[in-house]
């Protein structure tokens, strides 16, 4: 894929990712006039980005759109953030992409699977983390 169609998904996903945090309400409503397939194939695509900061960000609005809309289906997009966890040369990014995934993959099964936080991604990735964590490592201790 060219590098104009990737930053062009990654222009679209940004774009609905600011228009979602502006309100901060996770309202399905406001986005039904979205394609939720064409806007998880944008996701795809900017996860394949050779800019990290596409990635990232793209990394983070997964995480988002999974805490609005907890019973769509993403495991197309959990293979590719594991296969960015798998590749990226920046541990940072391959750490928030296994994460992301794990999220995506179980976060049904976290007792408050909401871990958007307006504008402050890191508070998201540290919930999800502390969430995670309690329902698959903590949990074992008490057995």
């Amino acid at each position: 894929m060219n590098s104009r169609k990737i930053l062009a998904s990654a222009a679209i996903a940004a774009a609905l990712s600011i228009g979602a945090t502006a309100n901060a309400q996770p309202d399905e409503s406001r986005y039904a006039k979205y394609d939720f397939q064409k806007l998880m194939k944008s996701f795809d695509s900017s996860l394949r980005s050779d800019v990290p900061g596409i990635v990232e960000s793209t990394i983070y609005n997964l995480v988002e759109y999974k805490s609005f809309f907890p019973e769509r289906e993403y495991a197309r997009l959990v293979r590719s953030l594991q296969e960015v966890a798998r590749t990226s040369s920046d541990s940072t990014i391959a750490f928030k992409a296994a994460l992301a995934g794990m999220y995506l993959s179980y976060g049904s099964r976290i007792e408050d699977t909401s871990v958007f936080t307006p504008y402050d991604h890191e508070t998201a990735f540290k919930t999800a983390a502390r969430q995670l964590e309690k329902k698959f490592l903590l949990s074992r201790a008490s057995e």
